[in-house]
């Protein structure tokens, strides 16, 4: 049996401010969980300043979704908690899921992961229907 790709780990954040402390010590929580997973650092995407502050466009998030969809081993985009990548939990959801259908899976420092239930997966629930108003 062929020996297995290692899981490539495609570091993200996002970061509004020009104070680069709090961003650095993320990336770096971000690249010591990956190294004990032994798992391979992909790269680092950051979306800055307007672009962090908003959900679309995030053109940083784009072009690393797009290297996953290229990435022929299993891939994981990792952030250090889920508001980096959304506080807006429909828009996480909808960022998560063009990881998901590049490819990969999302998961935080913390251990959540988007592929074990419980574990902040995506969840998709279809719309209540509207009532005929009388």
């Amino acid at each position: 049996m062929p020996p297995q790709d290692p899981t490539l780990a495609f570091v993200y954040d996002r970061h509004a401010t020009l104070a680069a402390a709090a961003l650095d010590e993320r990336i770096t929580r971000c690249r010591r969980y990956a190294v004990g997973r032994g798992w391979v650092v992909a790269g680092e995407w950051v979306d800055r300043g307007d672009d962090a502050l908003t959900n679309w466009p995030r053109p940083r998030w784009e072009a690393m979704a797009y290297a996953i969809r290229q990435s022929a081993a299993p891939a994981v985009c990792l952030v250090d908690s889920w508001d980096r990548i959304s506080r807006d939990r429909e828009a996480s959801a909808v960022l998560r899921l063009a990881v998901h259908q590049a490819g990969g899976y999302c998961m935080t420092t913390g251990g959540e992961n988007d592929i074990e239930p419980g574990h902040g997966r995506i969840t998709v629930t279809a719309p209540l229907p509207r009532r005929a108003r009388p």
